[in-house]
């Protein structure tokens, strides 16, 4: 892999094309500011100050985002906000036998940035695959993408040589062409695209799929059969946004994807009999699909049973209609996607559902639901089920499902998300499967259909989803805790005093540390953030960041801001230690007092990261009573103790602070009182 890359606050990294983008194209992030906060001092009689609270730090870039009014210090996209769109025409050929993929992709880039772009960068994904990043005896150095041709308005440029590349980490400029530095390519234009206006790329190249084992994508034999699952496969535009520019973070494997919006039209074709799942929607049913595997898909469609679209008996020659050529080619479209994936297998069953999908007004529609697996697969069975269950669950939790279908397929990747479609792998129980499935298709919402920046601030998108994803196998299985294996591992690291903030870039984190940082600490931390703004707030401040930010490119603080403005309170005493630091809660019952018509608890604050005080007593009669003590009465008023009497009609037995678990306490043996026995 790459070396660690280095970081600011938005984390990005120049290329070596800095000089030609060096035309007040990208705001140079500067070192972080903080809004202005001044707590109250600490109130007397606590013996031990508590520190005043920090404010959420906010980088200049995004400052200077708000100041141009591309975005909003109150969460919303500014009235100046500018996003860029891309459309993709995509024809490409995969060889089973050999896993060759050769492609030609037709694009089509608009600028809506304020200014001329001379010159444009794009992802080759499956460059980690080769030398640049692997020894040549790595079985998954395939030797990367071959680009074969790249034209642009119809005139074909030549490569860059290194020499020139390397040249220009000095600051001598491009010329016209295109070139290559890992992950990472770029176009240097004939002439800069202004303002409004577009340019057309041609590309053509080719490369191997790796086997099993590379990281979101690969091939496998198992199960009598081979199966792709075929991700990051073409030259991609990379992101070039209002607040930091272009995105120069290369792939190292490590951290995922920040992807523009876009349309595409996709053409593959393989040897007839192999089943195609894909982002969008078949186009060609009719070319590709025998009579009665269509009424039985239609079958499928018109109600909520799951219906076995392809049976084992219907596997080789009749699985597909044959081509002239042996060959079968099978049509997609996809509108507003940010990426394309595929997967494939001649021994793919086929299970289909719909799902039913709230809309605003009451209504409602369906969504087509697919499952392709291999026979054998564990659980598989279930699987329909299972997305059926999340594409409905979530777009009742969160806003409704947008596309059309969703896919899950069954092959060499654990778990890994696209537009429409999820890889799955092999869990071993029927439970991790539908928890995986539930994670994944949650991922169609965050970073899907909300889109922000994965490699910079991965827990926008598996924070949120590990949070959703709890959510849902909840409602699935009712009585099951989700939540224990997040919350313990978070407090596994936190005790260990190794781990690092939410907010840092994962590319620069090793596990275990990176993904607490990405997944379990963000997922129990919102559910905390449940518990400090209530649960009807908490989803309509999800709702409504979801609905604003649809389609478009949020960053953390545009996050934090729809929470303060919804719930209307200022969250910064809780937001900055949870996310900017790796400060803990320990909460403790320092003393009971029994009184009449009541127990007075006093609640001692011992860590650094404040949280509200659940306090519940057991009463002598077996009945329980509850009080809440405020977050705010910690951080803001600065204490490190605070009592809250309970009215109670009989003497109190015991006392525990937040028996539900809600806030990840790093020492729960100090958390109950029992009263000494008379």
């Amino acid at each position: 892999m790459a070396p660690n890359t280095t970081h600011g606050e938005i984390r990005l990294r120049r290329l070596v094309v800095r000089s030609v983008l060096a035309l007040a194209l990208a705001p140079v992030a500067c070192a972080p500011a903080t809004r202005p906060s001044a707590g109250p001092s600490p109130a007397p009689g606590d013996s031990v100050e508590r520190p005043a609270p920090r404010a959420i730090p906010v980088p200049q870039s995004f400052r200077d985002a708000v100041q141009r009014g591309t975005r909003t210090a109150t969460g919303q996209p500014g009235p100046r906000y500018w996003q860029q769109r891309v459309r993709y025409e995509i024809r490409a050929e995969l060889e089973p036998h050999t896993a060759a993929l050769r492609g030609h992709e037709r694009i089509v880039y608009v600028n809506h940035a304020p200014g001329p772009l001379p010159a444009v960068l794009f992802n080759l994904y499956q460059n980690l695959f080769s030398s640049h990043y692997l020894t040549a005896q790595n079985p998954l150095n395939t030797g990367g993408l071959a680009l074969e041709r790249v034209a642009v308005g119809g005139r074909a440029l030549s490569a860059i040589p290194q020499a020139a590349m390397e040249a220009a980490k000095s600051g001598t400029p491009l010329p016209t062409g295109y070139g290559v530095d890992g992950t990472m390519g770029v176009v240097v234009l004939p002439q800069p695209v202004a303002s409004g206006d577009s340019v057309t790329f041609e590309i053509d190249w080719h490369f191997k799929v790796p086997p099993a084992g590379a990281p979101r994508t690969g091939w496998e034999d198992a199960l009598g059969g081979r199966v792709f699952q075929v991700a990051q496969w073409y030259p991609q535009v990379a992101t070039y946004d209002d607040v930091a520019g272009p995105d120069v973070t290369p792939y190292t494997g490590n951290s995922e994807f920040y992807l523009e919006y876009g349309d595409f039209d996709v053409d593959l074709t393989l040897p007839a009999g192999w089943i195609v799942g894909a982002t969008g929607t078949l186009r060609n049913a009719d070319e590709v699909l025998p009579p009665e595997t269509r009424r039985r898909l239609d079958l499928a469609l018109s109600g909520d049973t799951v219906v076995h679209v392809l049976t084992s008996a219907d596997l080789g020659s009749r699985a597909t209609l044959r081509g002239a050529d042996g060959r079968t080619t099978w049509r997609f479209s996809a509108r507003d996607v940010r990426d394309f994936a595929f997967a494939t297998s001649d021994r793919y069953l086929w299970d289909a559902t719909r799902a039913t999908i709230p809309q605003d007004g009451g209504t409602s529609r369906t969504v087509a639901v697919h499952s392709l697996y291999r026979r054998g697969a564990p659980g598989w069975g279930l699987s329909a089920r299972y997305g059926q269950h999340a594409v409905g669950f979530l777009s009742r939790l969160l806003i409704p499902y947008i596309y059309p279908q969703v896919t899950v397929s069954e092959g060499p990747e654990y778990g890994m998300e696209y537009p429409q479609l999820v890889f799955i792998g092999r869990p071993s129980s029927s439970r991790e499967l539908e928890a995986v499935i539930a994670h994944e298709v949650g991922h169609e919402w965050f970073p899907m259909m909300v889109g922000p920046d994965e490699s910079a601030f991965a827990w926008m998108d598996e924070g949120i989803n590990t949070y959703d994803e709890a959510r849902a196998t909840a409602d699935y299985f009712p009585g099951s805790d989700p939540w224990e294996e997040p919350r313990a591992a978070y407090l596994g690291i936190a005790r260990s005093k190794a781990e690092v903030p939410m907010m840092h870039p994962i590319d620069d984190v090793k596990e275990p540390a990176s993904g607490i940082a990405a997944y379990f600490k963000p997922g129990t931390v919102l559910r905390s953030l449940n518990a400090v703004v209530g649960d009807s707030v908490y989803r309509l401040a999800m709702r409504t960041y979801s609905r604003d930010w649809l389609l478009k490119h949020p960053y953390p603080w545009d996050f934090f801001d729809t929470f303060e403005r919804v719930s209307g309170r200022d969250l910064d005493w809780f937001i900055e230690p949870w996310w900017f630091r790796t400060a803990t809660l320990d909460q403790a019952v320092g003393a009971v007092t029994q009184a009449p018509g009541g127990v007075t608890v006093t609640v001692r604050d011992l860590g650094d990261a404040p949280a509200p005080a659940i306090v519940v007593a057991t009463l002598a009669d077996g009945t329980t009573a509850r009080a809440t003590i405020p977050g705010e009465r910690f951080a803001v008023d600065r204490r490190r103790t605070v009592s809250v009497t309970i009215p109670a009609t009989a003497r109190a037995v015991r006392v525990e602070i937040d028996p539900e678990q809600l806030f990840p306490d790093t020492n729960r043996r100090n958390n109950v009182w029992t009263a000494p026995n008379p």
